[in-house]
């Protein structure tokens, strides 16, 4: 351990359990308010601690490993000790040796302490039967519309993978995109998950633009093991394994522009044929009044009196009438 500072600086260097982180799918080590259980567990760093009868006593956990006061750019070369129990499982266990760091910001109730933390990584294998193994589970597929009704939009996935045996290895994940009758997509590589941990899982996720809303979207991950690092990339590799998943892949915003123009045209013909239905009536009004007035014209007829020079033509007005009225019908 080497103080690079340019002041004193406290250190506690422990042994801790390594694990798969499940949001990032990266190797990482359990929190300090945690014991180890495994590998973390077996390794002594000097003549301290390495384990806690309770994992989950935090005030144990702090207490594990030794205490180190380091000058500026001073140095100490600190032994570790690996004691395997007889009963420990064959495969791969991994763990790192943590040097701790914390700093003070502030004082009184609103102080805020940061644990600065460096480490190197220890793997270990125990004899026996040894079996690689990768499975992929949760595979989700979704679909991201783009505002503008004719351009693509973006598809993405997310899988759980997993680490089935006992021995370390490393996945290679790929997707592949579809639409209805296996219409081609898109494929892509996704970034290779290094080193997962047997019994780790890691979430992997992937999104990819230019997909084109065609009302399914079909996704297919292959993760292919690739070798880990250490002893274990001369293991013999698992077969690959496959998820999928479907979502629908709708245009929303090209079916609300095809909504709204059906609706305006809807509401153009609506008020057309309101229009057509008032002159209609208007005109058959019209025609009532010229039947009356032709009523009453023929009635002083009868009677002997002279026409009136200004009655209407009725001729033409019945005439006008029935056009309009096959005209209407049309």
């Amino acid at each position: 351990v080497t103080n690079r500072s340019a002041e004193p600086a406290t250190f506690r260097v422990y042994a801790a359990d390594a694990k798969t982180d499940y949001d990032t799918a990266a190797f990482t080590l359990i929190g300090a308010d945690r014991a180890s259980t495994d590998l973390g567990a077996w390794t002594a760093v000097h003549d301290g601690p390495a384990a806690c009868a309770n994992p989950a006593d935090a005030s144990c956990a702090a207490g594990l490993g030794i205490v180190l006061a380091l000058e500026p750019g001073a140095r100490a070369d600190i032994p570790i000790t690996i004691t395997v129990p007889h009963d420990a499982s064959p495969g791969d266990h991994a763990a790192g040796i943590v040097a701790s760091f914390s700093t003070g910001a502030g004082d009184g109730a609103a102080s805020v302490r940061r644990e600065n933390r460096v480490g190197t990584r220890i793997y270990l294998r125990v004899d026996g039967a040894l079996h690689a193994g990768v499975g992929a589970s949760g595979a989700v597929a979704g679909y991201n519309a783009n505002l503008n009704p004719f351009a693509a939009g973006s598809g993405f996935v997310g899988v759980d993978v997993a680490n089935t045996g006992n021995t370390r290895l490393s996945v290679q994940p790929s997707l592949r995109f579809t639409g209805p009758f296996g219409i081609e997509l898109g494929t892509v590589v996704l970034p290779e998950v290094r080193n997962l941990m047997p019994g780790g899982t890691g979430h992997v996720t992937a999104s990819v633009p230019g997909i084109p809303p065609l009302l399914l979207l079909f996704a297919e991950v292959v993760l292919a093991p690739t070798p880990a690092d250490g002893v274990a990339a001369e293991d013999p590799l698992p077969a690959p394994t496959r998820a999928s998943a479907e979502a629908w892949a709708v245009p929303w915003s090209l079916l609300a522009l095809v909504a709204l123009l059906l609706g305006g045209g809807w509401i153009v013909l609506r008020i057309r044929r309101r229009r057509r239905e008032l002159l209609a009536q208007d005109f058959a009004d019209y025609a009532d009044v010229i039947r009356a007035e032709e009523r009453a014209h023929q009635t002083a007829r009868m009677a002997g009196s002279a026409p009136d020079p200004a009655a209407p033509d009725l001729v033409g007005a019945e005439r006008a009438a029935t056009v309009f009225d096959k005209e209407n019908a049309r």
